[in-house]
């Protein structure tokens, strides 16, 4: 009964200083990845800058009553894809046009103000698909309060095409850190067994089995690992909370410090805890082969 526990942690009784030197540099490493596996998952990749910087209008037809106008910008505000909506009476349009256009005032004392009132839609990050933009302007087109809808022609595909191609990259470069990650984690775990080979085999030839040692050994580095991981990703969200709350520009990129505590934030969080604790033990075990291999 004694025997079984020992071998969970048996690198950590043979080779105690060289674990905590690893243990240290994965930590830090997973406090970075963690850092940036939250902004990806908060940001959407470039989705949020987008779903900032993109906005439908509704234009509304002459002489809409403003109280129907706000409540038709409530029923919009209440479709799914949709973030906000909010009514511009025809005296705020024209406020808006002449701060940017300055000068044109007498536009206005020719006929009255030329502007219409409008409902400005924007859109969730992950909502603000051609699919949904398609669906928010159906709904508004159909409505016989709304004149047109300005949604972006023929270069808002372009635009979010390239908004994905951007999302995929910044994944892309983020799978290449955790692919690092489990390299560098696999040729530790290899160079450990090399220099314990010895006490393997001390403990092969009392009985204990290479392929349970090997289990085992894969299983202590999945618990340290997930355990790594979970600290370092928690160090990772503070460092991100501590960044946007100094840097409030970040907001538009990446999103409020509140959504750190958003249920999915946090489920992602531990999924990334359970994935980090993959890699950990599939690098023991391949490490372990290797080093085993070499000796052959």
């Amino acid at each position: 009964m004694s025997e079984r526990p020992s071998l969970w942690w048996i690198d950590w009784r043979l080779s105690r200083r060289s674990v905590v030197r690893e243990a240290i540099g994965r930590f830090l490493f997973l406090c970075l990845l963690g850092f940036v596996f939250l902004s990806l998952v908060l940001s959407g990749g470039v989705s949020r800058l987008l779903a900032d910087r993109y906005a439908m209008t509704a234009v509304l037809r002459a002489e809409v009553p403003s109280a129907e106008a706000e409540g038709l910008a409530r029923k919009v505000a209440a479709l799914p894809p949709v973030r906000s909506a909010a009514y511009r009476d025809p005296e705020a349009a024209w406020k808006e046009f002449l701060r940017a256009y300055p000068g044109l005032d007498p536009l206005r004392g020719v006929g009255g103000n030329p502007l219409p009132g409008y409902i400005e839609i924007r859109f969730r990050p992950d909502r603000l698909t051609g699919a949904d933009v398609d669906l928010v302007t159906s709904a508004l087109r159909s409505v016989s309060l709304v004149d047109q809808v300005l949604a972006g022609g023929e270069g808002l595909p372009r635009l979010l095409r390239a908004g994905r191609l951007a999302s995929r990259v910044c994944w892309g470069i983020f799978g290449a850190f955790l692919a690092g990650f489990f390299l560098f984690g696999r040729l530790q775990e290899r160079a450990r067994a090399v220099v314990l080979a010895g006490d393997f085999t001390f403990l092969a030839e009392r009985g204990v089995p290479a392929g349970r040692l090997a289990v085992l050994r894969a299983a202590g580095a999945a618990v340290s690992g997930f355990l790594l991981a979970a600290a370092g990703t928690a160090a990772g969200g503070g460092a991100l909370f501590l960044s946007l709350r100094t840097f409030p520009f970040l907001k538009v990129v990446i999103g409020p410090p509140s959504d750190l505590l958003l249920p999915r934030t946090v489920a992602a969080a531990v999924l990334f805890s359970l994935g980090a604790a993959l890699l950990s033990s599939s690098a023991s075990l391949l490490g372990w082969r290797a080093a085993r291999s070499g000796r052959k």
